[in-house]
């Protein structure tokens, strides 16, 4: 992998630890005052039925919200479902496909990348790209299955047909 693709992830505990108060944060409508690039998937797990409140960071990219992933919870939202997003203080449905393939991801990343910019990228879904070295497509690639990343793409759910 070249040395122009980083991945930025707090370790675990931390997030663990601040989990709570970032998902207080996310539930007020004063939300957007600290954090614009945040919202909560309200994620119901396939085998168990567990309900998981999941902080993550997104950007809004064509008109859907993309959120970059290397969390196993992705795997409860395989094959495309309805679910609850809290954005803004505000609860909504919205339609979550998953998208795994590292050619895709590495897409919607450069995509993101070219419309609001390698710190925008950094902030919002925590892939650390240097602006004076843009990788090739297939270094992102790379860079893709090295850190094991997914998008999940979000859209209202009256628009996904479901």
């Amino acid at each position: 992998m070249t040395a122009t693709i980083h991945r930025k992830v707090p370790p675990q505990r931390l997030i663990t630890a601040m989990n709570p108060l970032v998902r207080v944060a996310l539930h007020s409508p004063l939300h957007r005052l600290l954090d614009d690039a945040a919202l909560i998937l309200h994620v119901v797990g396939r085998k168990t039925g567990h309900h998981y409140d999941i902080p993550v960071g997104f950007t809004d990219l064509d008109g859907r919200l993309v959120v970059v992933t290397q969390h196993r919870w992705r795997r409860n939202l395989a094959g495309g479902v309805d679910l609850d997003v809290t954005r803004f203080g505000r609860r909504q449905r919205m339609h979550a496909d998953l998208v795994a393939d590292p050619a895709s991801v590495a897409d919607v990343i450069q995509r993101a990348m070219r419309r609001v910019g390698p710190a925008d990228v950094e902030h919002r879904m925590g892939v650390i790209i240097d602006a004076a070295a843009p990788p090739a497509a297939a270094e992102l690639v790379e860079a893709v299955r090295e850190f094991d990343l997914a998008v999940v793409l979000l859209t209202p759910a009256s628009e996904s047909g479901n």
